[in-house]
């Protein structure tokens, strides 16, 4: 136990000094380079992410767009052509405007400002996509951004709670410091982050739990390798973090470690792998470096980790004036890569253009994701039930404060979504989707009743239940409003009953 004590020390340590180490740096900054903009595009704003899809399939920003927050560096490298930008349509140059002017903050004349949101509702969202939504009945925070090109810090204190002021919880959810060295990007603090193409969900990674604390480093801008041994990989980026999984939960502070490796090797074709680590914590022996290396896992050797792995696709290409973008993710929660891999996928594809003349665009997109994983990866016979985020070594699983790292819909649970979207030349934007989830399947729900580490979070016996949702986003000046409503034939909770919720959202300088 005094191993394990010590180990989480270490862990802790580590990310404070992380953190630490990031605003250290901003000392060593170069004073031409402090201009104030922000060191990304955050998730959670479905619109600016349409955005910079397009200015992907039109070659005007690197065209790696799976793994979010994306350098701000990146964007400013690709929108310096001007030539280019002038020749793309209309409804391309307003894009590229809108997401300038969000990396810009609301004063661009001024390196700190205030930032504020709110969002309420009467039943938060079973199905979480790549949006902000509420995660309690009300969801609020304020604070302060500081952007000065090369250093960054945000403050932002916040409280989750019910509308009867029940099951309130301090947050300190999209505070952070970051700071740019040469063309590296360093980060500390509680950030959202989505790994993969899938626009109403990630399964290995997305912003369904709370962010939890963890410094990390990427690159600032994914250009290619100038040496011809790696020259083909074309433009590339990773992404690694150590985090800790505090609060409340079986094996407390448990470590977190994240690596991913997005490259380009073809024009238009994006592939990311991805490994989750979880480590030490309480009631595991701690020996960070030699665990997360050992990647053996059989009865003779049993890894003392839980590890996830990924790899996803996806293309983009321009077809009669349509940007198409098919996709694939696939998430395996064992060693092996193809035989007893437990794979879980999703699969979809978008299509996006201008509409008309006036420098509208649209986009549309399908998607479908399956959390019973298959044991063998090509043997759509043979299901690991239950597998999927659950591990009996690390009983809590990959799960944060209650809610799935990845899918939403947690394991063993399937979701078919149609997702429609419209931003006009004012940056309104109009959305429609449709949603069918099954939730959970009775070998699971038979597994959970027995007592087995194998759980759903969501729903403890199976349901399915079909989803409307339509949503109004509408800027103005430096505040966005967001009203949602959503119709579902079923609530999740075993009840029969039809159900309908609203949410709405305020954010200024966000």
């Amino acid at each position: 136990m005094r191993q394990c004590r010590w180990g989480l020390e270490k862990l802790n340590a580590a990310v404070l000094v992380g953190i630490v180490m990031a605003a250290t740096l901003a000392t060593l900054v170069p004073p031409a380079a402090r201009a104030g903009t922000a060191p990304w595009v955050a998730v959670g704003d479905r619109s600016l992410r349409s955005d910079v899809e397009l200015l992907a399939a039109y070659g005007l920003i690197g065209n790696l767009t799976t793994t979010w927050p994306i350098p701000t560096k990146q964007i400013l490298h690709g929108l310096a052509d001007q030539k280019k930008l002038d020749q793309a349509p209309l409804a391309v140059q307003l894009a590229a405007q809108r997401v300038l002017t969000a990396l810009a903050g609301p004063d661009p004349n001024h390196s700190v400002h205030p930032v504020a949101q709110l969002e309420t509702t009467n039943a938060p969202a079973v199905v979480r996509d790549f949006g902000s939504q509420a995660r309690d009945e009300a969801d609020a925070f304020a604070g302060l951004d500081y952007d000065a090109g090369a250093f960054n810090a945000s403050l932002r204190v916040g409280e989750q709670t019910h509308y009867n002021g029940s099951g309130a919880r301090f947050s300190l959810d999209g505070s952070y410091v970051a700071a740019r060295w040469d063309n590296l990007q360093f980060y500390g603090g509680w950030l959202d982050q989505w790994y993969g193409p899938g626009t109403s969900t990630s399964l290995i990674l997305s912003n369904n739990a709370r962010p939890f604390p963890k410094v990390g480093v990427m690159r600032a801008d994914p250009q290619p390798f100038e040496t011809p041994l790696l020259s083909w990989l074309g433009p590339w980026q990773f992404n690694f973090f150590i985090g800790d999984l505090d609060g409340p939960r079986h094996d407390s502070n448990t470590g977190f470690v994240s690596l991913r490796f997005t490259f380009e090797p073809v024009d238009g074709l994006e592939i990311g792998l991805t490994r989750e680590t979880e480590i030490c914590g309480k009631n595991h022996p701690c020996s960070p470096f030699k665990d997360y290396v050992s990647v053996n896992n059989s009865t003779n050797n049993v890894n003392k980790t839980n590890d996830e792995s990924g790899i996803d696709f996806k293309y983009t290409r321009q077809i009669a004036g349509f940007s198409v973008s098919p996709y694939l993710q696939i998430m395996n929660e064992d060693t092996g890569p193809v035989v007893h891999s437990d794979s879980s996928y999703l699969i979809g594809s978008s299509i996006a253009a201008p509409w008309g003349v006036n420098g509208a665009h649209w986009q549309l997109s399908a998607e479908y994701a399956n959390s019973v994983p298959l044991l063998n990866l090509f043997d759509l016979g043979k299901k690991s039930h239950g597998v999927a985020y659950n591990n009996s070594g690390y009983v809590d699983g990959f799960r944060y404060r209650g809610r799935t790292l990845g899918f939403s819909l947690d394991s063993d649970s399937r979701l078919l979504s149609l997702d429609g979207l419209l931003i006009d030349s004012a940056g309104r934007s109009w959305r429609l989707a449709y949603r069918h989830a099954d939730i959970s399947t009775p070998q699971l729900a038979a597994l959970q009743a027995a007592g087995s580490t194998n759980v759903n979070v969501v729903s403890a016996q199976p349901v399915g239940f079909n989803e409307v949702e339509a949503g109004l986003e509408l800027p103005w000046g430096p505040v966005k409003l967001e009203f949602t409503l959503r119709a579902q034939d079923r609530l999740p909770y075993l009840s029969d009953s039809a159900h309908v919720s609203g949410e709405f959202g305020v954010r200024y300088g966000l």
